[in-house]
């Protein structure tokens, strides 16, 4: 049995670690149940179960349940939409993006818009809040230059989820809880994929990764380039945190300016007045498992520079100096670190967050780091060499070379669009934020940290976790269970033999870079466009 006041004080973010006003401590419980799942049709399969089981009551008994949904990018008509003016209004290439989504497969007839509408007809009081930047979507005429300067992409995918509103809003019943989060930093995203299910008398909430799009169905054992994430399922009185931070931003966008947004020809209005606002639900406090939870958030600040060509945005009420828990807790969990560090995300571009893996090696000469990325996400754009420089600026800088041989990166085969760490096995995160300095700072973000009073779950998630990397079938999960073992299939350098596992082919060795550093132009992007600090005064467009 784990001694669970000590790993709480030593892992999770403490009242002596809190920097008011933008580092609060975050909501901390007890008792609850995490479950990780791995991959899009495992998660898909698992919502859709707990889906299937509202609207089936009388209206008194549906009213009482609730669907409540967030996203970054919502692709349910699939296909391609009117554009935005000037854009051409094509998704990026990527598989079956062209088909709606529905949560039982790539192309299957159910789909989840139909799902939505229905549970909406039955009674269920079903909302939902789909991103999409007023500053590149609404109709100003800088638009095209900001499109030039990179972000295509978002444009892309904010077709999508604003043609998906426009379709939701067709049944009547969906008209008025159909909204854009418009709460976001200028050059910033509502980047959360967070859902939660249920009644008052019991919820279930889901954070991490995965977007409802149709390249996200994926499951090992994984061919070559399919998606590879990770989503949380949420038991327990930790889901009362993710109930209010929806409850939270719903009612501050009710409140706000309606912003029109351009598809097409049309302007489809971010919001309707006079929506009742949601009120507050007090949900059970059963507790379900043993583990410990922080509910972890991102919110932006709002600094502009005195001229700004971009639209600009108010502080948001409950939030006016923006909240950065997530980088509070994983700074407090890397410097915690004693053996290892493993971290598996789609961007590392955080100059910090290298920075404190690299401070807690030269501290720790028996922690070894693993990194491992993927094929980039198909659609992001081309990036400059973020990654580069924040290796060799951040976790590079200063090291000797007997330090270098404690940490490595590895690349799949895979989309990797994982955002999780493990710490020691005995700590973990999984959530929307990414190690990357925006989902610190400026990105609307979410994230759930745990332990296990019995220190189970994390191995269990870990050992999950590199089984899927290591191609492993379930009766051969246990060689990895011992993380000495484990490490060594990394590294024959680090831990001990003894597990008879390989690394893959379709696992490589990333050689690190020599120093690099980003030209004045990439450097520009990266603060202006790709990688922002809330924290800096910002302005969209040079004039």
């Amino acid at each position: 049995m784990a001694d669970i006041d000590a790993l709480i004080k030593k892992y999770f973010v403490q009242p002596e670690d809190v920097v008011l006003p933008s580092q609060p401590m975050p909501l901390t419980s007890a008792g609850n149940k995490i479950t990780p799942l791995i991959d899009g049709t495992t998660y898909f399969n698992d919502l859709k179960a707990q889906l299937d089981l509202l609207g089936r009551g009388t209206p008194e008994e549906n009213k009482k349940q609730f669907i409540y949904l967030t996203g970054w990018w919502l692709h349910l008509v699939g296909g391609k939409v009117d554009p935005a003016p000037g854009g051409s209004g094509v998704t990026v290439p990527a598989v079956e993006l062209d088909k709606p989504f529905s949560l039982d497969g790539p192309a299957a007839a159910a789909l989840m818009t139909d799902l939505l509408k229905a549970k909406a007809r039955a009674g269920v009081d079903v909302r939902v809040l789909g991103w999409a930047s007023f500053a590149i979507m609404a109709n100003n005429f800088n638009q095209a230059r900001a499109v030039q300067g990179g972000l295509i992409s978002v444009r892309s995918t904010n077709i999508g989820t604003l043609a998906a509103i426009k379709d939701l809003r067709t049944e009547p019943t969906l008209a008025d809880k159909v909204w854009v989060n418009i709460l976001t930093h200028s050059a910033g995203a509502a980047h959360t994929k967070l859902v939660i299910v249920g009644s008052d008398s019991g919820a279930i909430g889901y954070t991490g990764g995965l977007d409802f799009a149709g390249d996200r169905h994926g499951l090992a054992p994984h061919p070559t380039r399919q998606w590879h994430d990770v989503q949380a399922r949420v038991e327990g009185p930790a889901v009362q945190a993710l109930h209010d931070y929806f409850r939270d931003m719903w009612n501050e966008i009710r409140v706000r300016k309606i912003r029109p947004f351009s598809l097409g020809t049309a302007n489809l209005p971010s919001h309707t007045l006079g929506t009742p606002e949601l009120a507050a639900r007090s949900l059970p406090t059963t507790a379900p498992g043993k583990h410990r939870v922080q509910s972890l958030r991102t919110l932006p600040q709002f600094h502009y520079t005195t001229f700004n060509q971009f639209p600009e945005n108010d502080r948001i009420s409950w939030a006016q100096d923006g909240l950065f828990e997530i980088r509070c807790a994983w700074l407090k969990a890397i410097k915690a670190a004693e053996r290892f560090i493993y971290v598996e995300d789609q961007a590392f571009w955080s100059i910090e967050l290298m920075s404190a893996l690299r401070d807690t090696i030269q501290r720790k000469p028996a922690l070894t780091v693993v990194l491992v990325a993927g094929i980039a996400d198909p659609t992001d754009p081309k990036y400059p060499p973020y990654g580069l420089a924040a290796l060799s600026q951040g976790l590079l800088k200063g090291m000797t070379s007997g330090q270098r041989t404690q940490v490595m990166m590895f690349s799949r085969d895979v989309v990797v669009h994982t955002k999780s760490t493990i710490v020691d096995d005995q700590w973990a995160i999984i959530g929307s934020a990414n190690f990357t300095r925006r989902s610190l700072y400026t990105d609307i973000e979410h994230s759930v940290a745990f332990l296990d009073d019995e220190d189970l779950l994390v191995r269990q998630y870990r050992v999950k976790l590199w089984a899927d990397a290591f191609r492993l079938g379930s009766a051969d999960e246990g060689k990895i269970a011992d993380i000495e073992k484990a490490l060594n299939v990394w590294n024959p350098g680090w831990g001990v033999p003894g597990s008879g596992v390989l690394l893959p082919p379709s696992i490589t060795t990333v050689e690190f870079p020599t120093p690099t550093t980003l030209a004045d132009e990439e450097q520009e992007k990266y603060d202006r466009y790709y990688d922002v600090d809330s924290t800096k005064p910002w302005g969209g467009c040079r004039s």
